[in-house]
């Protein structure tokens, strides 16, 4: 009676344990590339490429702001030094696929911004939505 009841616990906590991380694969699967979309943009921005930062926006963001006034308005910002993702939320509403990045931001002056990134897919691809930086 004791193996029968061993037996039961082990395959129950084996069966948490494989569905835990397919669960987990799942989420990152969903998560990792608006994270490395955010990253990339930050990225760029990091090493001052503001046309590469400005063709990761949406096209609604680019519609808001053309290149050269994005530009300006990069410039005028505190530089970026370095980042550190906080954490990454996915969701689909309506048939419209979003994230949101939250990003800690080092800042050249050694302060650390926490900001929040929007992104929408975009024709397959994540795109940096909404009030870039």
């Amino acid at each position: 009676m004791l193996i029968v009841v061993g037996v039961v616990l082990v395959l129950c906590c084996g069966g948490a344990g494989v569905g835990g991380f397919f669960l987990y694969k799942g989420v990152k699967g969903a998560t990792d590339p608006a994270r490395q979309a955010a990253e990339s943009f930050v990225t760029d921005l990091e090493a001052g490429d503001t046309d590469g930062a400005y063709g990761q926006l949406c096209s609604q963001t680019r519609g808001r702001y053309a290149r050269d006034a994005f530009a300006r308005g990069v410039a005028q910002q505190p530089k970026i030094r370095g980042h550190k993702v906080n954490g990454v939320n996915v969701s689909t509403v309506n048939g419209r696929t979003s994230a949101t990045v939250n990003m800690a931001l080092t800042l050249d002056s050694g302060f650390t911004d926490q900001h929040t990134f929007l992104l929408v897919k975009e024709d397959g691809a994540w795109r940096v939505c909404g009030q870039p930086y």
